[in-house]
């Protein structure tokens, strides 16, 4: 069935859904790093596991590994950090809304760096998803917030952290997009890019033994969090959308993988029984339609 992709590729917005409600408490709990250190520990583990059975990519040679490396240092040491100290303070629906500024930052980065020239439709996209985000912020409530809205004091840094989150994980995009081109197996770059990440994570992460003691003695219930998280979230989310770029237009299939901010909304009203505020919906959907744009206007 040629339309599995298609469900393959909301199935990737969901699953990465789901990872933010499971990250939330988890990350509020452990701290940005100390979370991150662990769910990229266990996202290696894993892939190294895969590995095992699957054999490592001879093609990859020592040029595309330092680049991989560097690719897992801004993605995740950067990148992931940011992401979860967002999350911590605004939440994971206005997180995941900031999350939609890599396409973007990708353009401008484009620009910047490789002197890519942004057409109209890119643009246009762009102010589209900015716009989006500003209702979003304008419709969140800071007298009525809820367990899975962040923290009354936290929403200018917790923006600003999300927009680093998105800038340094289109940085890491651009440093991978080489390597990735060259067509090698994704299971062996995701294990180095999530290992180099990892291991960039330990010294800030076990930096004093508070920090240490602190993963050491979390809660089975933080930890089942962070694994859940783990496993949906970069397991299960990315091997769905691998699926989808194998088998559709990747401008479609990351249009769909990137409605993470509608699939969430309601999820948040389930678990949360809160329901959010129309113009939250309505930034979604704003945000959505420009990274549409963005991706299907080359």
């Amino acid at each position: 069935m040629t339309s599995l992709w298609i469900f393959a590729a909301f199935g990737t917005a969901a699953c990465f859904a789901v990872s933010n409600v499971f990250a939330y408490d988890a990350a509020r709990a452990l701290g940005a790093v100390k979370f991150s250190f662990v769910r990229m520990s266990l996202v290696a583990l894993g892939f190294a596991a895969l590995l095992a059975i699957t054999g490592f990519d001879p093609s990859i040679n020592l040029a595309d590994v330092k680049l991989l490396i560097l690719s897992g240092i801004s993605g995740v040491f950067l990148a992931d950090t940011f992401r979860y100290s967002s999350l911590a303070r605004v939440g994971p629906a206005l997180q995941s809304l900031l999350a939609t500024t890599t396409a973007p930052f990708t353009l401008l980065l484009g620009f910047v760096i490789l002197g890519q020239v942004v057409g109209g439709l890119p643009l246009l996209g762009t102010a589209i998803v900015f716009t989006g985000i500003l209702l979003a912020v304008i419709s969140r409530n800071s007298e009525a917030l809820t367990r899975f809205s962040g923290v009354q004091t936290g929403l200018g840094s917790g923006i600003l952290f999300g927009l680093a989150a998105a800038l340094t994980q289109s940085g890491s995009i651009l440093i991978a997009a080489p390597v990735m081109l060259k067509g090698v197996d994704p299971i062996s770059a995701t294990f180095i890019r999530s290992a180099a990440g990892s291991a960039s994570l330990i010294l800030p992460a076990l930096f004093t033994a508070a920090n240490g003691a602190r993963i050491r003695t979390m809660s089975q219930s933080i930890m089942q969090q962070v694994l859940l998280s783990a496993v949906v979230g970069t397991g299960l989310g990315m091997t769905l959308q691998l699926y989808a770029l194998r088998n559709g237009p990747a401008g479609i299939v990351s249009t769909l993988s990137s409605t993470t901010p509608l699939v969430i909304l309601p999820l948040i009203w389930i678990v949360g029984k809160s329901r959010p505020h129309r113009l939250a919906w309505i930034g979604a959907a704003f945000a959505v339609a420009g990274v549409g744009l963005i991706v299907n206007s080359g």
